[in-house]
């Protein structure tokens, strides 16, 4: 079986887990990562033993036994690195977002298409069962015209101030479900309103509540929130519904099934997303990135074009200036 040979650009949290998969899987041989941390590369060259760590991705991707890499970089770093791999034709699984603003994520697809090289943007809910579900259910022959739709993503107020002024709650958080609902509603946002409040300092927002209007008239709703205090089990809140003329579906993963239970309170686990199950990790992110390596190796087409993924970024964009202005705001390139 032929096995493509991955790298890895970014060893934080992300990074890790992207490394121990592209080790793990059957698909997959993982070569070398990257990061310019001296700490983070004495942890990858202890946990990856006879994987080779470069002190930057430029030495990486110079090197011809490595097909395709993950970059697991912060948004605002992304567009160095993956307009380099494309350049450099190895295909690139890019975690999401796409990029800080959609003026450099139009220049990271035009880089990859110009190169005629592979990009698929880690937007892991396209692998989670539970939002899978939703929009197949929100085909429409079942669900009829989509009327209105909702999204929640809370999380807790130590991941705010973890990444204080580096990142935007829209970006961070936001991105899965902008993404998440006009997949759904198969139909862009062309106008949005949003409002943020900022309480506890943490250099970012603690809130930001917002309207959607889409091309075929349906109306949605965004609740984004890190204020939670850190005692929120499993640290975030997540639910999406959408109701149509005929139907509607929604669903929760608030609840994750699972729960321990001693004199100090409740807490849960997460059983969905990237759960480590007899020493391996599971769950929606080995999901994505097995689709990832297959479709590279085949050549089928991946389950999201990179266009959809710049599409988010302009409402993101979009969203952010509503904020900034007071006032509502239309999505650049939308059409109505």
């Amino acid at each position: 079986m032929t096995r493509l040979a991955m790298g890895v650009i970014g060893l934080g949290w992300f990074g890790r887990r992207h490394a121990a998969l592209w080790r793990d899987l059957p698909q997959t041989r993982l070569v070398a990562v990257a990061d310019p941390s001296p700490e983070a590369a004495a942890h990858a060259a202890e946990a990856l033993p006879g994987v080779a760590v470069h002190a930057d991705f430029e030495s990486l991707l110079a090197r011809s036994d490595i097909d395709a890499v993950s970059i697991c970089l912060p948004d605002r770093a992304h567009e160095a690195a993956a307009t380099a791999a494309a350049r450099a034709g190895k295909a690139t699984l890019l975690e999401k977002p796409l990029a800080h603003t959609a003026e450099v994520a139009g220049r990271i697809v035009d880089a990859f298409e110009a190169a005629g090289t592979r990009l698929m943007i880690g937007h892991v809910l396209r692998f989670d069962p539970r939002y899978v579900e939703v929009h197949r259910a929100s085909a429409p022959e079942h669900l009829g015209t989509p009327i209105h739709l909702r999204a929640k993503r809370n999380g807790i107020r130590s991941t705010a101030a973890r990444l204080g002024e580096r990142t935007s709650i829209l970006f961070y958080m936001g991105v899965h479900d902008v993404d998440a609902m006009q997949w759904v509603a198969r139909c862009p946002i062309v106008r949005v309103y949003a409002r943020e409040r900022r309480v506890l300092g943490t250099g970012n927002e603690d809130a930001i509540y917002a309207v959607a209007d889409f091309a075929n008239g349906a109306i949605g709703s965004f609740d984004w929130s890190w204020a939670w205090p850190d005692g929120l089990m499993n640290g975030y809140r997540a639910a999406l519904e959408v109701v149509g003329t005929r139907a509607a579906a929604y669903m929760d993963c608030t609840d994750q099934g699972f729960y321990a239970v001693d004199e100090a309170g409740t807490t849960g686990g997460d059983t969905h997303l990237w759960p480590e199950i007899n020493g391996r990790i599971v769950g929606d992110l080995a999901d994505e990135l097995s689709h990832f390596a297959t479709a590279v190796l085949d050549g089928r087409p991946f389950v999201q074009d990179p266009r959809e993924a710049a599409n988010a970024v302009r409402v993101l964009d979009a969203l952010a200036r509503s904020v900034a202005t007071g006032m509502p705001v239309d999505v650049a390139g939308a059409s109505g």
